[in-house]
C-alpha cells in the first residue's frame, strides 16, 4: 500500500464547487483518505484570484505514475487546460506533494497552501 498527502487547490469563479467535486472523487479513487477542511489563501504569486486549499492524506495500490494520470485527467475533465493556467484561472489543481513519506514536490510542501492544510489535519487528530 502506497501512502500520499494530496493538494488539492481552486481560484475559479466556481471554487466551492470544483473543490466538493474534487474531495468526493478523490475520496473515491483512494483509501483511508483524511481530508483536511477547505481553508482560503491568497494566490502565491501575489496576482491571480485567491484559491480555495485543502490537503488530503490517503493509501493505495496504486503506483505514482498511475495516480499521477488520474489526477490530471481529473483536471483536464475539470476544465484545466494551458489557456486557463496562462490566465491565472485554475478550475482544479490536484499534486501529490509526499509518496510513501518522500516529500516529491518540495517548493509546493513549503507554501502556506500546503504547509496550512496539514497542520489542521495535525490539529484535528490531536483533538
Amino acid at each position: 500500500m502506497n501512502n500520499l498527502i494530496l493538494s488539492i487547490g481552486a481560484n475559479s469563479p466556481d471554487r466551492e464547487w470544483q473543490m466538493a467535486q474534487a474531495v468526493k472523487r478523490m475520496k473515491q479513487l483512494f483509501k483511508k483518505t483524511v481530508v483536511s477542511e477547505i481553508y482560503e489563501v491568497p494566490a502565491h504569486n501575489g496576482v491571480d484570484a485567491p484559491y480555495l486549499n485543502a490537503v488530503m492524506v490517503a493509501s493505495t495500490t496504486m503506483n505514482m505514475e498511475d495516480v499521477t494520470v488520474a489526477l490530471k485527467q481529473w483536471e483536464t475533465l475539470c476544465g484545466r487546460t494551458p489557456a486557463s493556467k496562462q490566465q491565472g484561472v485554475i478550475p482544479i489543481d490536484l499534486d501529490i506533494v509526499v509518496w510513501n513519506d518522500e516529500v516529491v514536490r518540495p517548493v509546493d510542501y513549503s507554501r502556506n497552501y500546503v504547509s496550512t492544510g496539514i497542520a489542521r489535519l495535525l490539529s484535528a487528530m490531536v483533538k
